[in-house]
């Protein structure tokens, strides 16, 4: 079934504006786009295996950097022509949703339909399943979507002993939020299994669930944002009754990648944005890890 949202037009975020005619040329395929992605990203919690200094609190503002055009920005003013083979030390600093996001604008660059999805990777190492944003991208010939992982380079999949093929992502591999969310209403003491860092359960549960949601309606979030509606605040999830209801049926959306009717329910009064909604007034990460941090110290 061919995507009903049209995926191959640029979104807000997605959109690299004036950079457009800078980009990998529109023949290169999708192993040339992941390692144009590979050689300009750097992931925060990889930095010691690149032989860079693995403190990443120093540079959460690369971090916080939201849009496509944002990044292309702060790599113009690097050594070397846009998007050029750099060596580690002079990539941009990234987590997986800006390793999807920049791979997603590459293939929409050549009207390929493409869009990020929020959920759980199993083969991370950290927890059973880990906080994790991926691409995928509709391939006509063979009418279906395709998950990509354009984190996972050779490094790190020599590292973590990866047997399948990360440009193919197997569906037990990646796990979409909603589906994760399914699992764990009927299994509850699984929602521990799932997490990032030391945070697991439930809020991160519901967090990415909505993330997804936004996702399918090409909204591509920051990991870390909240503050509004439902995703009131990183680390609380709903209880009452009607909202675990309104969830749920997020989840089947999420779970069957029902992408019309997520973006309908994106639109509505429990997800929508406020009136005159500012991005400034979501939590940076670096706001969200003094509170972690101070909630760890006080336990």
């Amino acid at each position: 079934m061919s995507p009903s949202i049209n995926y191959a037009n640029f979104s807000e975020f997605s959109d690299p504006k004036n950079y457009l005619p800078q980009l990998p040329d529109c023949q290169a395929d999708i192993a040339e786009l992941v390692k144009c992605v590979q050689n300009n990203l750097v992931h925060p919690y990889w930095l010691q295996h690149y032989q860079l200094d693995p403190d990443f609190t120093q540079r959460l503002d690369e971090m916080q950097t939201r849009s496509v055009q944002q990044k292309l920005k702060r790599l113009s003013n690097t050594k070397g022509s846009l998007l050029a083979d750099r060596p580690a030390n002079q990539r941009m600093l990234g987590n997986c949703r800006d390793f999807a996001l920049l791979l997603c604008t590459l293939l929409r660059a050549q009207g390929i339909a493409a869009r990020l999805r929020c959920g759980f990777a199993a083969y991370l190492g950290m927890h059973p399943y880990e906080d994790h944003w991926i691409c995928e991208y509709w391939h006509k010939q063979q009418q279906r979507w395709i998950k990509v992982d354009a984190q996972l380079d050779a490094k790190q999949q020599a590292l973590l002993n990866i047997t399948f093929d990360p440009l193919d992502l197997p569906n037990e591999q990646f796990i979409y939020a909603g589906s994760a969310w399914q699992l764990c209403r009927r299994e509850p003491e699984r929602a521990q299994q799932f997490g990032i860092l030391s945070i697991t359960g439930w809020p991160l549960l519901q967090g990415n669930l909505l993330r997804d949601i936004f996702a399918l309606s090409k909204i591509e979030l920051l990991a870390w944002d909240s503050g509004w509606g439902l995703n009131k605040h990183y680390f609380e999830y709903s209880q009452a009754k009607q909202e675990l209801q309104l969830l749920d049926t997020l989840a089947e959306l999420s779970a069957k990648s029902l992408a019309e009717q997520a973006l309908a329910q994106s639109k509505s009064q429990e997800l929508a944005f406020p009136a005159n909604w500012q991005w400034q007034r979501a939590p940076s990460i670096g706001d969200l890890l003094q509170q972690h941090n101070s909630a760890v110290e006080t336990d």
